[in-house]
């Protein structure tokens, strides 16, 4: 694309993907992963690099993350380009490539609504299917549209840090406390910051509020 071709709308697409890889970058940190070189996601790159990157250059159509506790688990980001709505055939192949090369997490990125039925984006049967995907739980198929990540929900003032917590680390807070599931507060997975840090049911949360009394206030919330 050269100089004179680079129109106002193409430098808003620009702006608009920039938010996006700004969302996705912070939340795969949230989330413990990380990318090996070259980094694609940058967090807090300013827009100018990225935007000069861009002009001339395809974006990248998949990413890959690394679990930083183990390596060997991976999330990818793909971006559906394709013209037709996501079928149940290609929902399963995505699935079957991606589980044999042991990758728990595949996030989905739609540039409209995936949940919206008209224009359809996701077929029904395919919407069935990746839900009884993730119900299984050791594998996680998410869809997002782009919409959903032109801001990082984890930096609005109101919203309060949220940490996830291991097994272990639910362990020892249910045995300090003498608690089963059913006992913590809970937090629904279709919270917009249980979808960004990618909640599984039975995952458990930190959050950490800040109080003008007590300075800092913490609590605890399972998703379901």
């Amino acid at each position: 694309m050269i100089e004179e071709e680079y129109r106002p709308e193409d430098k808003a697409s620009i702006k608009k993907k920039y938010k996006v890889f700004q969302t996705l970058a912070s939340m795969i940190r949230q989330r413990g992963y990380f990318e090996a070189h070259p980094v694609i996601l940058v967090e807090d790159e300013p827009f100018e690099l990225f935007e000069a990157r861009y002009r001339t250059d395809t974006l990248p159509q998949k990413i890959v993350c690394f679990k930083r506790d183990d390596e060997t688990e991976k999330l990818v980001i793909i971006f559906y380009t394709k013209q037709q709505a996501l079928s149940h055939e290609d929902a399963n192949k995505y699935i079957i490539e991606f589980t044999n090369r042991q990758v728990k997490r595949l996030v989905m990125i739609f540039p409209t609504d995936p949940f919206a039925t008209k224009p359809q984006i996701v077929e029904k049967k395919a919407r069935l299917f990746i839900d009884q995907v993730n119900s299984i739980q050791t594998y996680s198929f998410e869809l997002f549209g782009e919409d959903d990540l032109v801001y990082d929900v984890t930096k609005h003032e109101l919203v309060p840090q949220h940490i996830i917590l291991n097994d272990k680390e639910k362990e020892q807070l249910q045995k300090k406390y003498g608690l089963v599931d059913n006992q913590l507060p809970r937090i629904l997975q279709s919270d917009p910051i249980a979808r960004f840090l990618g909640l599984h049911h039975g995952d458990v949360v930190k959050i950490i509020r800040k109080s003008e009394t007590a300075g800092l206030y913490v609590t605890y919330r399972i998703a379901i």
